[in-house]
Parts: structure tokens; C-alpha cells; sequence
């Protein structure tokens, strides 16, 4: 419990954006079981992208809401535990609002996607094509910024990467215009938001006393990751 309440620190005070994107989430999931739970019905109502609704009916404000419902308890729990795991370093190293902002783009990006090229009844939810987006900056740092990452961080993103990839193409429930929309945003936005120097070493006492990861040692201390 001590160790719970320690990362719980630790987030709140070096990553809020992370915090309050989970907490938002949370709040969204409680809300869609109060109201009725997972039934199609409901997400639209609580706000879920359908392409129809978004063109015909000028909702496209569906495009934000949809990035916070979920289609079930797995789907929130899968997504909430990537979200952490994608935004803690995404946010240590580009900073909170840079990082806000490229959570919001990719997530926009997804659902211009799903709007484009999915079927108009369809219906989307979930934190993916945002997530999808933290993916392809942490994959663009780990070539820009090969000194932000030790190097069995750098393979363990690139891993996720594919891994992610290949669940996406497997599973046809998913949403894969949304997924390469989100990742197509993220790596465009990454481009220009990814700072020279990671932000907690902007951080520091003297942020000229950072020092790049040891490409030598597997688990640099400077990592974000690590």
C-alpha cells in the first residue's frame, strides 16, 4: 500500500497531465455504468463517434467525448494501464503541455480518421488513437533522441510498437483507422514538439549538468523510463 501511495506521489507531482487524463477517464467509466453501462445506446448518448452523427448532424464535438468512453471494463483497464505506462516518460520528457497537446492532436486525428474511412454507423470509443499518437512520439525520440534512452528502454518501446500493431490488425472489433490516425498525427506532431533537451533535464538544478544515457548500460538512471 506504501508503494501505491508513493507512485500516487510521484505522478500527481511529476506527471499531473498523466494523472488527471486516468482520473478523467475514471470518472467517464463510472459515469457510463450509472447511466447504463455498455450498451450502444448509452455510449452514443454519453457521447461516442459515429461518423453519421458527426457529418449529418454536426456533432463533431463527438470526436473529444468519444476519447474518454470505453466499450467495457477490459477496454478501460487495458488503455488506463498503456496511458501510464506511454505517459509517464512521454510527459517527463517533452513536459506537460507539449505533451497535453500531442494527447489532444492524436486523439483528434483518430477520429477525423474514423470519420473519413469508417463506416458512417459505426461507433468509437476509447483512449486509443490518443495512445496511438504518445506511441509514434516515443518511437520518433527513440531515433531523434537516441541519448533520452538507454538502449533496452529503446527496444522496449519499439517491441510495444509492434506488439500493439499486430493486436490491432488481428482483433476486428478495432478500430484500425482510428489506431493510424492517432499514430500518423502523433508522428507529424512529434516533430515539431519533441524539445532539443528532455524536460526533466530542463528540470534539474543545472540542466547543463545532464548527461545523455550510457549507450553501455541497460538501465541508465537519466532513463524516463528506467
Amino acid at each position: 500500500m506504501d508503494r501505491f501511495f508513493h507512485s500516487l506521489k510521484f505522478l500527481i507531482r511529476e506527471c499531473p497531465v498523466t494523472f488527471y487524463l486516468i482520473l478523467i477517464n475514471a470518472l467517464a467509466f463510472v459515469v457510463t455504468l450509472g447511466t447504463g453501462g455498455f450498451e450502444t445506446v448509452n455510449l452514443v448518448r454519453l457521447g461516442g463517434l459515429a461518423p453519421v452523427l458527426a457529418v449529418q448532424d454536426g456533432e463533431y464535438w463527438r470526436v473529444l467525448t468519444s476519447m474518454f468512453l470505453h466499450g467495457g471494463t477490459l477496454h478501460f483497464i487495458v488503455n488506463m494501464i498503456a496511458l501510464y505506462y506511454l505517459g509517464v516518460p512521454s510527459e517527463r520528457g517533452m513536459g506537460s503541455l507539449r505533451y497535453l497537446i500531442l494527447y489532444v492532436l492524436s486523439g483528434i486525428g483518430s477520429g477525423v480518421a474514423v470519420i473519413l474511412l469508417e463506416d458512417e454507423y459505426t461507433l468509437t470509443v476509447g483512449a486509443s488513437g490518443a495512445l496511438y499518437g504518445l506511441m509514434a512520439a516515443l518511437f520518433l525520440t527513440t531515433l531523434r533522441k537516441r541519448d533520452w534512452f538507454s538502449p533496452a528502454s529503446a527496444r522496449s518501446i519499439r517491441s510495444m510498437i509492434i506488439m500493439n500493431f499486430a493486436i490491432t490488425f488481428l482483433f476486428p472489433s478495432i478500430s484500425i483507422s482510428g489506431h493510424l490516425g492517432g499514430f500518423a498525427v502523433g508522428l507529424v506532431a512529434g516533430l515539431v514538439l519533441i524539445p532539443e533537451i528532455p524536460h526533466f533535464a530542463r528540470r534539474a538544478d543545472n540542466p547543463m549538468d545532464w548527461k545523455p544515457s550510457d549507450p553501455k548500460d541497460p538501465k541508465d538512471p537519466e532513463d524516463p523510463l528506467a
